[in-house]
């Protein structure tokens, strides 16, 4: 295979339709790994990182083989280790991320990638590889073989819900008490209100269902004394371009409550390979009919039974576990980060200045009071929102 480095201004010329149709055919497809996604991230996220994308071609000039990857430094210097890492990693939710490579030649993809980027890097940190990914597992094992003593893995639970073809079998599934509430807050919801399921499905729709999702999230956050998730504007401009470019593939699933004409909640997710992969949530705050309870828990069930007359065969929460994923049957599976010391001195201080110290860390953690770990995360919590609402001064400034 010949491999090649491409650069950020020609993946759409050079990759644009390839990149699509090795996505489909490769081992483990992942709409994190997908053209727009990544592309996106690297244009609101990159802008201080080394971008490495490296194609691998066969003789014929088919692309066998893609790895989005980048170089950071390590610690604050410009002269710090490198560390190499997959797009997407940071800032966004990504999950399932890796390599792409048809099941048939991932280890002959991930023996030249290996060898291509030898020396080049101190540390690799591969964050979001998901645990039963074949190609994941062979990019581990090669990154490390020089080394192998050097390897350290996070693991990560996320929770997915196997639908079934009907949205009454799927009810019955579920706990007797939690299916006998949110029969009676829909029901009780619709005979009181004008409701409407709204789906996102003109590009015109898109700035507008967007705004009112972040005005709803943001609200509910600050009031609670944290920065929200999308405070920044580079998040919000991600959200606005994978939209766009998500509905013109036929993959968005952006979800919304609207009751007597006004949305009181949505859901902010896409259908890929059979799966809703649901990215992130919000509801408004202030609203609070008699004996409705959490308007949410009611959008979520109606996008379940759309999303079941559609065909989708999975609901996937992504990262984590919490009693409000489980009760709708969730079942558990991992993803991984893998931190890999490159071999030498710098590969071994490297992974001690981040393995090492993690460890360091979890040890410390199971050991010190409670109330120690609670007071850093409370300060952790009020640095973030004084700087959210720095940034949130700055914006309205240049707005006046």
């Amino acid at each position: 295979m010949r491999i090649e480095e491409i650069a950020p201004p020609s993946w759409r010329e050079r990759l644009g339709g390839a990149w699509d149709r090795l996505l489909l055919e490769s081992s483990d497809p992942t709409i994190f790994l997908s053209f727009p996604w990544i592309e996106s991230w690297w244009r609101n996220f990159g802008s201080r990182l080394e971008p490495r994308l490296l194609a691998l071609w066969d003789e014929s000039g088919h692309l066998r083989g893609l790895a989005p990857l980048y170089v950071r430094r390590l610690g604050a210097g410009r002269g710090g280790p490198r560390m190499l890492c997959v797009m997407g990693d940071e800032g966004v939710g990504s999950e399932y991320l890796g390599i792409l490579a048809r099941r048939e030649e991932v280890d002959t993809v991930v023996s030249t990638l290996s060898s291509h980027l030898r020396g080049s890097w101190s540390l690799a940190d591969l964050r979001g590889l998901r645990e039963d990914s074949s190609s994941a597992g062979a990019l581990t094992r090669a990154l490390s073989q020089e080394a192998p003593g050097r390897v350290h893995f996070e693991r990560y639970p996320c929770s997915c819900i196997p639908l079934p073809d009907d949205y009454e079998t799927y009810l019955a599934s579920l706990p007797q008490k939690f299916r006998s509430t949110l029969r009676y807050r829909t029901n009780k919801l619709v005979k009181n209100f004008q409701v409407r399921l709204l789906r996102t499905r003109e590009e015109s729709e898109i700035a507008p269902h967007l705004s009112r999702f972040f005005e709803m999230h943001q609200a509910r956050w600050i009031a609670g004394g944290h920065p929200g998730s999308f405070y920044t504007e580079a998040k919000r401009a991600f959200y606005g371009e994978v939209s766009r470019e998500f509905l013109r593939c036929g993959w968005l699933r952006f979800y919304h409550l609207e009751i007597d004409g006004v949305v009181r909640a949505s859901q902010f997710g896409f259908a890929f390979n059979g799966i809703l992969h649901s990215l992130q949530e919000a509801f408004d705050s202030d609203f609070h009919p008699s004996g409705v309870g959490g308007v949410g828990v009611v959008l979520r069930g109606m996008a379940l039974s759309e999303s079941i007359s559609e065909g989708i065969h999975g609901y996937d929460f992504l990262g984590g576990v919490a009693d409000y994923k489980s009760r709708w049957g969730t079942r558990v599976h991992f993803i991984q980060r893998t931190r890999i010391g490159a071999p030498g001195l710098t590969g071994a201080l490297a992974f001690a200045a981040t393995a090492g110290v993690r460890l360091l860390k979890d040890w410390g953690r199971e050991r010190s009071p409670a109330w120690v770990y609670r007071g850093r995360e409370r300060f952790r919590s009020w640095r973030r929102g004084r700087h959210a609402r720095q940034v949130a001064a700055g914006a309205g400034e240049r707005e006046g």
